[in-house]
């Protein structure tokens, strides 16, 4: 039996007219500890959503949960976004990312949507992509926000204030006259409790940090403060490394332990590895060396924590770059701690050190450069 083309047209137009949605729906994606989220949610989406309730929903999802990571990675591979931002704003059939675009567009976009309801409907409204999380996370992994923390995190280890602390170290081994075995127990346990004690203070400022993101103007002030005392640094180190090469003296450089925290670690190492409880010893050591060191090796950490907290969205990722930074940070001190076990003298330490003191100052200051500009254009 043939039917009337009308027929057809007639039943395509009212199976559209049925489908149609009875609300716009918008699909929000940032994070709870997102300042600039914050602003978007309450200065746009919910003043928009309750001026038009009867035919306006926003869903929102954090996309510090693993649930709504995988929503976004869904959203993304369905409307085919090759560049990844941490807010993102998904009209039916189009997007807005970033805090100043959605502020900028986002509310003129949606008037324009709310006007015609022939543009509610998605094409394809994705699933979750649950299976794409960990290939997504190791894809991000290989950005450059990990090479610049991989730099900074083998860098603050060889920074001149820890190798300043463990020449000392071993020359106080050398005249006490410790075993060979004796060495390498005290610098196991040394390099653990410096390990232990640094990536505490990271977490704690890690924390701190990410809570006070939510509230925007602490946040940008951190940030600002974090930019402007990365370049100072930078310039310092250049300055160091300049005066360095012009003299060969460490005396006038500005980025240097104090000499009166320099003595109080000397008198830490005296009078905590003098005595028999050497594993015991070592650990107390650590602790309190890397507390005295945190004033001048937090130059290179602290921006480097900061960097690590405006990455959104990247929860695991941030703990596993702090992870990741402290092993880098005590790895020339473990290399350093074998050595002397297999006979490295204080002074071939220092010599090497002199040697290398003018690159490592340049290192220093185009990393902390870097985390100066990286920081200034993170959102």
């Amino acid at each position: 039996m043939k039917y009337p083309k009308t027929l057809f047209v007639l039943l395509i137009t009212f199976s559209t007219i049925f489908a149609q949605p009875e609300k716009l729906v918008l699909h929000f994606f940032g994070s709870p500890t997102c300042g600039e989220c914050l602003q978007i949610k309450t200065n746009l989406l919910f003043p928009e959503i309750k001026k038009n309730s009867d035919k306006l929903q926003v869903e929102i999802y954090d996309i510090d949960s693993e649930e709504g990571y995988a929503k976004l990675i869904g959203f993304e591979k369905a409307f085919k976004v090759k560049t990844t931002a941490s807010i993102i704003l998904f009209f039916p059939d189009t997007l807005v990312s970033g805090f100043e675009d959605i502020m900028t567009v986002g509310a003129a976009y949606l008037d324009r949507y709310l006007q015609d309801k022939s543009r509610w409907t998605y094409a394809a409204l994705p699933e979750s992509q649950n299976n794409d999380i960990a290939a997504s996370l190791e894809e991000r992994f290989e950005s450059f926000t990990f090479l610049s923390i991989l730099i900074a995190g083998l860098l603050d280890g060889v920074n001149p204030c820890a190798i300043a602390t463990m020449i000392f170290l071993i020359s106080f081994l050398a005249n006490q006259k410790r075993k060979r075995s004796e060495v390498l127990i005290i610098g196991l346990a040394f390099t653990a409790a410096v390990f232990v004690t640094y990536f505490l203070l990271g977490v704690g400022a890690f924390k701190a940090l990410t809570f006070l993101k939510k509230y925007s103007w602490v946040s940008q002030v951190i940030k600002w403060s974090a930019v402007a005392m990365a370049a100072a640094f930078s310039l310092y180190s250049f300055r160091d490394a300049w005066i360095y090469k012009k003299t060969g003296q460490t005396g006038e450089m500005t980025l240097q332990l104090p000499k009166s925290v320099k003595l109080r670690i000397h008198r830490v190492i005296s009078g905590q590895l003098s005595g028999r409880k050497l594993i015991m010893g070592a650990v107390v050591t650590g602790f309190l060396v890397t507390l005295l060191e945190a004033v001048c090796t937090g130059q290179m950490y602290l921006p480097t924590i900061i960097l690590m907290t405006r990455q959104d969205g990247l929860k695991l990722t941030g703990w596993l770059y702090l992870v990741l930074y402290n092993l880098l940070f005590v790895l020339p001190l473990l290399i350093v701690m074998v050595m002397a076990y297999f006979g490295m003298t204080w002074n071939k330490l220092s010599n090497a050190t002199r040697n290398n003191l003018f690159a490592i100052k340049i290192l220093f200051g185009v990393v902390l450069g870097g985390l100066a500009i990286f920081l200034a254009f993170a959102s």
